[in-house]
């Protein structure tokens, strides 16, 4: 195979502490080195490194990818999306939508159930060249309609199956997803909550819950909760939100960070406020892992992509090196493959993203009915998957290609 030489970049891996201009080689889809010389195993600011030995390539065969001006991460990871395109009335192309848009691993968050799981795994995943991970709802037949509420039923809701089929598939399902807003379960979410925690801990992996549009407080979900989980849809501007009737992050919601539960961004068509976001990272409480929710009712807009949803959280407060941790390092770590993925590392596979921060002013929905004018927008240009490069065809952003703003929406926050 030939080597491969990312020359010139920003490297940034802030989970890694990495966060300078420096090459990148790689022989044989291992990543050899960081630095000045980096197929001789030397990594920036070290002496030899484990990636001695990769090296088997001549200088004649290698290829130089000139990433200069570019900033070089792991390769991004969205922890929230629905990919099972086909079934799922939420289901888009992976490769379309995730890959050729930066992201080198997308986690399905529900989308399939214990009964439809294997289709997902042979019809998706097994022929995607986009990484898929998943998190397997609690509902049988997952989220295929948005007619009927995958758990008004409480009888669709199996961990007996669950446990069975996540067993059977330890390679790709990492968690259990449970949809706890009236729409999924009606009034009272408990009951779907007791059978989606008896399965999660049955199986001793973490449990993502969809907090959008609960009739209770958060309060009440919380204690079910523990190190690991995930609360995701954390900024949404609906019932059962973060934030109490005065806009300060609940005590309850701090101290279940304190214990390990963590909190994501799920953007969504309606959970991501700008408002909430803002008031809360000002608050101390940015979010752990940055997710676009991604389907095929928002990739035209309000989310378009992940590169764009990272490009709101640098809007309302985060900084660049706290975005990228929240796409990478951390998310790799929620699904527990911070092994393989989600670092830059001498001996590590190579898998990575660089991407043009690109400045103007771009005018960005969130997911509740406002517009602002973003003055810096994440634009991926090119993508190691897998052993093989990918230049991104156009490096014109979704968002302006998709008609966005509607005429007279923008505003400055």
């Amino acid at each position: 195979m030939t080597g491969l030489t990312f020359a010139g970049g920003r490297v940034l891996d802030p989970g890694r502490g990495l966060d300078e201009t420096a090459d990148i080689g790689v022989d044989d889809g291992v990543i050899t080195g960081i630095g000045a010389d980096p197929h001789t195993g030397a990594e920036a600011g070290t002496g030899d490194g484990p990636g001695a030995g990769h090296g088997a390539g001549t200088e004649a065969a290698r290829q130089t990818v000139d990433v200069s001006g570019l900033i070089v991460t792991p390769g991004l990871i969205d922890l929230y999306t629905h990919l099972y395109d086909g079934v799922s009335h939420y289901g888009v192309d992976a490769d379309t939508y995730c890959l050729r848009r930066g992201v080198t691993t997308a986690v399905d968050a529900g989308s399939s159930g214990a009964q439809t799981f294997p289709g997902l795994r042979r019809y998706i995943i097994e022929r995607a060249e986009t990484r898929i991970l998943a998190f397997l709802n609690i509902a049988v037949e997952g989220m295929i309609t948005s007619l009927v509420g995958e758990l008004e039923d409480i009888r669709w809701g199996s961990a007996e199956q669950a446990i069975a089929r996540a067993q059977a598939n330890p390679d790709l399902i990492v968690g259990i997803k449970v949809r706890l807003g009236y729409q999924m379960v009606g009034d009272d979410p408990v009951p779907a909550m007791r059978i989606a925690r008896e399965t999660a801990d049955a199986l001793g992996l973490p449990l993502m819950v969809h907090v959008i549009d609960m009739r209770p407080p958060i309060s009440w979900l919380l204690p079910y909760l523990g190190r690991g989980d995930v609360v995701t849809h954390c900024y949404h501007g609906n019932e059962g939100g973060i934030l109490d009737s005065r806009g300060v992050v609940f005590a309850a919601v701090r101290r279940a960070r304190e214990r390990g539960v963590l909190f994501d961004v799920g953007h969504g068509a309606g959970s991501f406020a700008y408002r909430v976001a803002r008031s809360a990272i000002a608050q101390g409480f940015a979010p752990d892992t940055i997710s676009s929710d991604l389907h095929a009712h928002n990739v035209g807009g309000p989310v378009f992509d992940q590169a764009t949803t990272l490009s709101k959280l640098l809007h309302v407060g985060m900084d660049l090196a706290e975005v990228i941790r929240a796409t990478t390092s951390t998310p790799a770590l929620a699904v527990r493959r911070s092994g393989s993925m989600g670092a830059l590392a001498p001996g590590r596979e190579a898998d990575l993203t660089a991407f043009e921060l690109r400045p103007g002013n771009w005018v960005l929905p969130d997911a509740a009915g406002s517009t602002e004018i973003v003055d810096r927008l994440v634009v991926p240009r090119v993508v190691l998957r897998a052993g093989q490069v990918r230049h991104l065809d156009s490096p014109v952003p979704a968002v302006l290609a998709s008609g966005w703003p509607p005429p007279g929406t923008a505003s400055r926050p």
